[in-house]
């Protein structure tokens, strides 16, 4: 008789064996309760009767291979048909492998509680085995036994289940299954199978649909996915980085993409999709469901040039678009500048992945394109921005056939794993980071193009659309290099007001940069914003040498890099436009004309009023007045002039520009004074004179300002003018802006004296219509005595001369040679003296008055009685330059006047008064 009660405690041990984990659970951690609802290939699996009312059906069988090794489960449905609970100890299960192992099955941890099936009522349990070597369903059994105390062993095979040869766990083609995921049901269904070729590697890609069957938000599930092949290769499957994070809300739907590296050799038929969770509990993998996978086809991410490719981030969907596309040469290089446009179509702000950017040839190669705009930009909803890229390809590759190259970012590596049965096929690769193209948008190629003037052409960028035309190009010297300056109109294309950034400017020639930084000046520096159809007017400034041959040249505006951005590119292009050969010409005013300072604020007509040259001994000085006339109808600040002479052998002289700083009233007018020294060969009838507004920093320089460029340059025809002395002194004598004239002029020596008296009287009027600076001009009087001995005296109108009519002015000479002199004449000579060069404006010569002295013997002293003196008659003027030496009254002392009878002559004390 056998021993019951040691029966039922073997019986006891064996059930608590089977329904208990030594692997003990990690606190605080959830696992997520998935399980197949159902598989259609095993409905016409029989059932096992357990007892009477009682029967097993298998309704589920998965297998996962890993290199870590094989995991099987399977799931029994017990249903009860009697009035009374089943208790499931009273039955188990076993599983035999097709290599004849047969091994117990043990309970899932989480379905350890289920011991009863109450009456009339279902219960599922899942089991799981661990075959080492199981790679495959094909001869695997599972068979039910209850207990016989009767037998040796106390086991009673009660029936099993026959699965078919032809079974696999895998959903057929187009079928979906359903799995709860944290007690929310959801269906999956595979939707496509591709493979992608990338940098010499092969890449597989499946996409899957998930719909949320539950009533709450499904967030990312946590549950990895393999790809699997026949031959039992398995390669972990990688979330696309628009997929790392995602939710779908009840009832709705959405199609994820999961990325893989492959083998190239990988035969990519009959290729299946693992998914499996991580059980805690046990440190292992379940599988959950697994698809048999659409045929493969090859990806297709060519986007046609100008459509529009949609894209998903998370649960966003942006518009992207290749807008434009231009190219430029640049040496041996092309230069090709793109616009790219992308919209937020979703309905919340969207910050763009950190999307890597390639210029991709047809021969193979790859020229990165670097810019943080995709990466640091976040759209609001329906916001649409064009961004900027730039990129030089060899000019030897195929420019017709560039693609632009979208990667998004990396995916980054997980753990990967890889069991490998084909005998044909290589093992999978180890974990690493995968880059994966997005798109390739095709480039519109068309030959390069220039910019002509006066031609408008419209630019899409970030901020708005804009009609561009180049007003003028000017290319003209400054100093020991040429400038170019481009003036550029934006015109707001748009229908609502945009808002200009700050700008800087790029300019090259062919493959040169230019030689100094760039000079962007805005006409009107106070306009930010531009009203639909209104615009802006920009002056691009650069230098080159003036030797270069500048047969192509490339503008670029470009936004101020963000400094309180660190994540921000340097700069963003804002418009680029390129121009044919450059030349020197530039607007010609004919002699004797006029021309116009448009600039606001600034409008001014100017001309030339004189242009003479100061003859010196190894060079001359080329003198230019110039008249500008305001044409404001408030007082203005003029511009700031800038001048250079130009020879007729294309020779070009920077001059120097003096003019008044003081602002002009309405009408009012500036004399400015422009003049260069040139060698004396020099042809000064043929001189023309460029001339243009200065600038200095970015703006337009004041008339006090040192300009560091000029804008709006004309050539000025000049008509020279040679100087004629006048023959009396008394005739108006111009030193512009002032007129003089020696009305009156005599000369008066004592008969034994060593002392010339000069007295004259004179006239100076200002023409005060005329601002005018320091023009440097000083006048010079020069007195001959009747021995040759010259005396000077350098005035300055409106100093030492003061402005009136008929006043005085007297001065002396003295010298041992008047005491014998028998000369009775003396000679005036007036100059002009400009940067210490002269021009004679006149000269006269006077009668000199002799004063003889006589002995008187009564008294024993003598007394003088003048000789009748000369009319003042003119005499042959002297027109010569004579030599300077020194007199006896200096320029310190000019006026001043020495005579051996104070009281003889009390006039010649007198300096600068009224006769």
């Amino acid at each position: 008789m056998k021993n019951y009660p040691t029966y039922f405690l073997l019986l006891a041990g064996i059930v608590t064996a089977g329904q208990s984990i030594a692997t003990p659970v990690s606190a605080n951690i959830t696992t997520p309760h998935i399980q197949v609802q159902h598989v259609s290939s095993l409905g016409s699996v029989s059932s096992v009767a357990l007892q009477s009312g009682v029967s097993a059906k298998l309704s589920n069988l998965q297998i996962a291979r890993k290199n870590t090794g094989s995991i099987l489960v399977y799931t029994l449905t017990y249903t009860n048909n009697t009035s009374s609970p089943y208790k499931l100890l009273n039955a188990f299960s076993k599983v035999t492998t097709s290599q004849g192992i047969t091994t117990r099955g043990t309970v899932l941890p989480e379905d350890k509680t289920k011991t009863i099936v109450p009456a009339h009522n279902q219960l599922s349990v899942t089991y799981y085995i661990k075959p080492e070597t199981t790679s495959s369903l094909n001869g695997t059994r599972i068979t039910m036994f209850g207990w016989d105390f009767n037998s040796s062993n106390y086991e009673k095979k009660l029936g099993s289940f026959n699965i078919p040869a032809s079974y696999s766990p895998a959903a057929a083609k187009g079928h979906s299954q359903k799995v709860v995921i944290d007690n929310l049901p959801i269906v999956l269904k595979p939707a496509k199978l591709q493979t992608i070729r990338f940098n010499n590697t092969s890449y597989a890609v499946v996409m899957l649909n998930i719909t949320n069957k539950g009533a709450e938000t499904l967030d990312s599930p946590n549950y990895k996915t393999y790809l699997e092949s026949p031959g039992g290769s398995t390669f972990e499957l990688r979330l696309d980085h628009a997929g790392r994070e995602y939710d779908i809300a009840p009832g709705s739907s959405k199609t994820v993409t999961y990325l893989t590296e492959i083998p190239a050799s990988l035969k990519m038929k009959k290729m299946s999709l693992l998914i499996t969770r991580t059980e805690q509990t046990l440190q292992t993998e379940l599988p959950v469901a697994s698809f048999q996978l659409p045929d493969v086809t090859a990806s297709n991410l060519v986007v046609p040039a100008g459509k529009v490719k949609t894209l998903t981030i998370g649960s966003s969907t942006i518009e992207t678009q290749l807008k434009q596309a231009s190219m430029s040469t640049s040496g041996d290089k092309a230069a090709w500048m793109i616009q790219f446009r992308v919209k937020n179509t979703g309905t919340q702000a969207l910050a763009l992945p950190a999307y890597e950017l390639a210029l991709k040839s047809s021969e193979g190669y790859a020229f990165p394109i670097r810019t943080k705009a995709l990466g640091s930009l976040t759209l609001k909803p329906l916001e649409d921005k064009v961004i900027q890229l730039s990129a030089e390809v060899p000019l030897k590759l195929k420019q017709s056939a560039l693609q632009l190259q979208l990667v998004e970012p990396s995916v980054p590596a997980d753990s990967n794993s890889s069991s490998d049965t084909d005998t044909k096929t290589a093992a999978a690769p180890a974990a690493k980071s995968i880059d994966l193209p997005t798109a390739f948008y095709k480039i519109p190629y068309t030959p390069e193009q220039t910019q002509s003037e006066q031609a408008e052409y419209t630019v899409d960028n970030s901020y708005g659309s804009f009609g561009v035309t180049l007003e003028s190009i000017q290319r003209m010297p400054w100093s020991t290099e040429d400038m170019v300056v481009a003036k550029i109109r934006l015109r707001n294309a748009g229908s609502s007001s945009v808002t200009l950034p700050e700008l800087t400017g790029s300019m090259r020639a062919e493959n040169n940069r230019t030689s100094s930084p760039i000079q962007l000046v805005a006409e009107n520096s106070e306009t930010s914003s531009l009203a639909a159809g209104d615009s802006a007017v920009y002056y691009v400034i650069g230098r080159f040498p003036y030797d270069h041959n500048l047969n192509q040249l490339q503008l670029e505006l470009n936004t101020a890099a963000d400094k309180s951005d660190a994540t921000a590119d340097a700069s963003e292009s804002f418009l680029t436009l390129r121009t044919g050969p450059i030349s020197s010409a530039v607007s010609r005013i004919g002699g004797g004309a006029s021309f116009h300072i448009q600039t606001a604020g600034k409008r001014a007509e100017v001309k030339e009023r004189r242009t003479v040259t100061y003859t010196g001994a190894g060079q001359n000085i080329a003198y230019t007045e110039l008249e500008m006339s305001s044409e404001e109808t408030r007082t203005s600040n003029p511009s700031r002039l800038v001048a250079y002479y130009k020879t007729q052998d294309n020779e070009y002289y920077e001059a120097e520009v003096i003019q008044s700083s003081k602002a002009i009233r309405p009408k009012g007018k500036n004399l400015v004074t422009v003049w260069s020294q040139l060698p004396a060969d020099v042809n000064m009838s043929q001189l023309t004179l460029y001339i243009g507004e200065g600038v200095k920093e970015g703006q337009l320089a004041q008339a006090s300002d040192t300009p560091t460029a000029y804008i709006n340059a004309v050539e000025l025809s000049l008509k020279k003018q040679t100087a004629t002395p006048v023959t009396t002194l008394s005739s108006n004598m111009e030193l512009f802006p002032y007129t003089f004239a020696i009305t009156r002029a005599t000369g008066t020596l004592v008969e034994g004296q060593d002392t010339v008296s000069f007295n004259m009287t004179y006239n100076l009027t200002k023409n005060n219509n005329y601002e005018t600076g320091d023009t440097g001009h000083r006048l010079i009087l020069q007195w001959v005595d009747p021995s040759g001995q010259i005396q000077e005296k350098v005035m300055v109108p409106g100093t030492d001369l003061t402005t009136g009519q008929s006043l005085a002015y007297s001065t002396s000479l003295t010298s041992n040679a008047y005491k014998t002199t028998q000369s009775r004449k003396f000679t005036m000579n007036v100059y002009d003296e400009f940067q210490g060069e002269r021009i004679q404006l006149g000269s006269q010569s006077y009668n000199l008055e002799m004063v003889l002295t006589t002995i008187d013997s009564s008294s024993n002293t003598g007394s003088s009685s003048p000789v009748p003196s000369i009319p003042d008659t003119p005499e042959t003027p002297d027109t010569g330059k004579p030599g300077t030496t020194d007199g006896s009254a200096t320029a310190g002392n000019a006026g001043k006047t020495t005579s051996p009878d104070k009281s003889q002559n009390n006039a010649s004390n007198t300096t600068g008064g009224k006769a």
